[in-house]
């Protein structure tokens, strides 16, 4: 028999050895069960950027579970009650705080599955919803052995998306990608956190953990439609700060300025100090033209931090856009001791250089610094093209048109690019090549106020007469109400010979008019008026009305010269230059007056 035996204790060794070397989980053998042999070292390594300390941190003995395949909560955590495990799968802060208490005893009274699951309740309230259990006593009795949950989470709290957990059941799915609410620099592990997320969402659609944890990776992936969709259900069960942030930052993103701030208005007043909640509130207040708040927002924020560099340009950001040169100015002036290459600082200064000194040359090195420094980003070469545009001049050996139709090649529905390339292409006079350009921005979906009135003049200095009064009443139709809208009506019936349609309009308006629209108005009027004496009486009624009316000045300037009357016909024009300063048009044209005057 001992002569037996030991023959046969070389097959017995090999087996042990094969079976407890193993670096893999042997998954569902037998009713669902996973044999954990060693924590998957070779699945952690390829995971992890932080490199061997993660691994031995993340190594060692893991107990093997019976992990349940259904809702039922029959496997590891059978036992528990099924209304505990439903709010944690729930998994909103308040669900889970409710959970908490339900199961929550003596810490020597757990037994090992519910030790584990108090585990997992805190650990997930602590890195999905700080802010909500912040002021909360919450004690975890911690779990004595590993599994592949706290594994999970033990994982993600490394930064390492841990696929050992396989798809058997709700936790199982979804506590690998915890990872998600921590900074990641790697992106690997994306496509397995959508595909289990979504298989956690199969066994509890109205999950608020899940679904705020989808549109998290939503969001880090830029697809920030389908995560509002998944933030919109989660905030129907729960108003956790960070699920509303997170949202109303979505919304941001997809230039929904009015409903990001509707989730940001709610949220200062529960929150009044938060710094992040600040700066977005700051920029939701900008893109919907509230300047005065955000600018108020964006001193809290320096009030806290005085060293915010990103909210500094912010705030120059806003005075520039207000015209208030010279604060922007100065506060320009101190951001660049720190950074003069930043390309947010380029652009604004080479708009005040641009609009406040008025030294074009000056603002076109500028941004010239900044294409060559940042050759393939769209907001700068948007601005050079539109600097381009009305200065007339190349920068970087390119032409406002050519900057525009770069970004059209890499993004043919930008619709700046679209609206730079017509503008420049309408300046140059290029009509035929502004109204190709013009009809693609119109094919797009909703198109804006300014596209259709700058489609309609187009059509107007091509003759399309029908086609621009189609545009210019349909639009007036849709906004009666708009300066805009109105003027594109009056002109378009001026235009197009409907002289008495215009003048009703015009002489019932004016009197009620502001005054930039009573000069646009008069403006008008004078191609309606009979006689040279008529004309001029209406064009120096749109000056008095606006005096920065360059189209009103300029005809002044044209019935003098035909007259033949210089000096008059010079004086208007000067005025025209003084608006324009970069025209080179309307230089060429007072250099030819120059010499007649002599």
């Amino acid at each position: 028999m001992l002569k037996k035996v030991l023959c046969l204790l070389p097959f017995f060794l090999i087996f042990a050895e094969s079976f407890f070397a193993a670096d893999y989980y042997a998954d569902d053998l037998g009713g669902g069960s996973v044999i954990l042999a060693k924590a998957s070292k070779q699945s952690s390594k390829k995971k992890s950027k932080k490199g061997a300390a993660a691994d031995e941190d993340i190594s060692g003995e893991v107990t093997a579970i019976n992990v349940a395949k259904d809702k039922g909560g029959s496997g590891y955590f059978s036992g528990i009650s099924k209304s505990v495990l439903d709010l944690v799968e729930i998994g909103s802060a308040e669900s889970l705080l409710q959970a908490y208490n339900s199961i929550k005893k003596a810490s020597v009274d757990y037994a090992e599955n519910e030790r584990v699951l108090v585990f997992i309740i805190t650990e997930i309230l602590k890195i999905v919803w700080p802010s909500q259990t912040q002021n909360l006593s919450i004690e975890s009795p911690g779990a004595d052995s590993r599994n592949v949950y706290t594994g999970a989470i033990d994982s993600a709290k490394n930064g390492i998306y841990d696929t050992s957990t396989g798809n058997s059941d709700f936790l199982g799915n979804v506590l690998p990608s915890l990872v998600l609410c921590g900074v990641i620099s790697n992106a690997d592990y994306y496509a397995d956190s959508e595909a289990h997320l979504k298989a956690a969402l199969d066994f509890r659609p109205n999950s608020v953990l899940a679904n705020y944890l989808l549109a998290l990776l939503y969001s880090k992936t830029g697809r920030d439609g389908e995560a509002v969709e998944r933030y919109k259900i989660a905030a129907q069960e729960s108003k956790a700060f960070e699920l509303l942030f997170n949202y109303a930052n979505s919304l941001s993103a997809l230039g929904r300025y009015e409903e990001s701030k509707s989730v940001t208005d709610s949220l200062i007043v529960l929150y009044p100090s938060h710094i992040d909640l600040l700066k977005l509130l700051a920029r939701n207040y900008y893109d919907v033209a509230d300047y005065v708040s955000a600018e108020r927002y964006a001193v809290l924020v320096l009030q806290q931090n005085p060293a915010d560099l990103d909210m500094l340009l912010f705030r120059a950001k806003i005075f520039v856009t207000t015209g208030e040169y010279l604060k922007a100015t100065s506060l320009l002036d101190v951001y660049s001791r720190t950074n003069a290459s930043a390309k947010d600082y380029l652009l604004l200064r080479s708009r005040v250089q641009k609009e406040w000194n008025k030294n074009s040359a000056l603002a076109v090195s500028t941004i010239e610094k900044a294409l060559s420094l940042y050759p393939n980003d769209k907001e700068v070469s948007l601005a050079a093209a539109e600097l381009a545009g009305e200065s007339g001049s190349l920068i970087g050996g390119k032409s406002g048109a050519q900057l525009a139709q770069e970004v059209l090649a890499s993004d043919g529905d930008n619709q700046r690019a679209l609206s730079l390339l017509i503008k420049t292409l309408t300046q140059e006079e290029k009509w035929a090549e502004a109204y190709a350009s013009s009809k693609k921005a119109m094919a797009l979906p909703n198109p804006g106020i300014d596209a259709i009135c700058a489609h309609t003049r187009i059509c107007l200095a091509l003759g399309y007469n029908d086609e621009a009064w189609s545009f210019a009443s349909g639009l007036y139709g849709r906004l009666p109400n708009e300066d805009k809208s109105a003027q594109i009506y009056v002109e378009s019936m001026v235009r197009t010979g409907r002289t008495s349609q215009a003048s009703r309009f015009i002489n019932t308006s004016i009197n009620s008019a502001s005054s930039s629209m009573k000069s646009f108005l008069y403006y008008q009027r004078s191609f309606l008026a009979s006689g040279e004496a008529a004309q001029l009486s209406d064009l120096r009624s749109a000056v008095i009305a606006n005096p920065r009316n360059s189209d009103a000045l300029f005809r002044m300037y044209g019935i003098y010269f035909e007259k033949a009357d210089y000096r008059k016909a010079q004086y208007y024009l000067r005025q025209v230059i003084a608006l324009n300063p970069n025209k080179q048009q309307y230089l060429k044209l007072n250099a030819e007056l120059d010499k007649l005057i002599r």
